[in-house]
């Protein structure tokens, strides 16, 4: 199985390639996220991945200015300190996600971009497919979480999916999402 850091990156790359043939006329386009247009789509992923990686520890250039963050700084940021085997060490800092340990932040970073990569995807009719291995990580991972801490501000309900669903399309139906 691969380790965060590899995780991190097939979700990264991912969500690179949509982001990087998204034309002019598409950044107004509406998205699975309802209420997001491309535009706030993308500013979102990049933000929640520039915080993201701050409470790891790693510097993305924007230092309290996450809202200024953009995704090629980010992205070689986040990817430069992750070759770092020890990013994922040490207690976490109590002030920042409510003392989170570092892993669990690392799921979350690596959920958030796999999970918006598909929303860009979407928006953009390209290519849906995501790594299917990260694929079940997060999966596993959001089941774990209780249903009251996750429906809602994060996700909305269930879509219900053919049992024999494909893993993606499980875990899309699990965050609310119609695959």
């Amino acid at each position: 199985m691969n380790g965060p850091a590899d995780m991190w990156q097939q979700a990264a790359d991912n969500f690179d390639r949509h982001y990087r043939s998204i034309d002019d006329a598409q950044w107004t386009a509406s998205t699975p996220c309802a209420e997001w247009s491309v535009r706030e789509l993308v500013d979102h992923t990049v933000q929640s991945q520039a915080a993201l990686a701050g409470a790891l520890g790693v510097d993305v250039g924007v230092g309290e200015a996450v809202a200024a963050a953009d995704w090629p700084t980010v992205q070689a940021a986040f990817a430069d300190a992750l070759a770092e085997p020890t990013l994922l060490e040490g207690d976490p800092d109590p002030d920042v996600f409510g003392g989170m340990p570092k892993h669990q932040l690392m799921g979350l970073a690596i959920g958030d971009l796999l999970i918006h990569g598909w929303d860009l995807a979407r928006a953009l009719g390209a290519d849906e497919s995501l790594p299917p291995e990260v694929v079940e990580t997060v999966h596993l991972g959001l089941q774990r979480i209780p249903d009251e801490q996750m429906r809602g501000a994060a996700f909305g309900p269930e879509v219900e999916v053919p049992s024999d669903a494909s893993a993606q399309d499980k875990l899309l139906a699990f965050t609310g999402r119609r695959p």
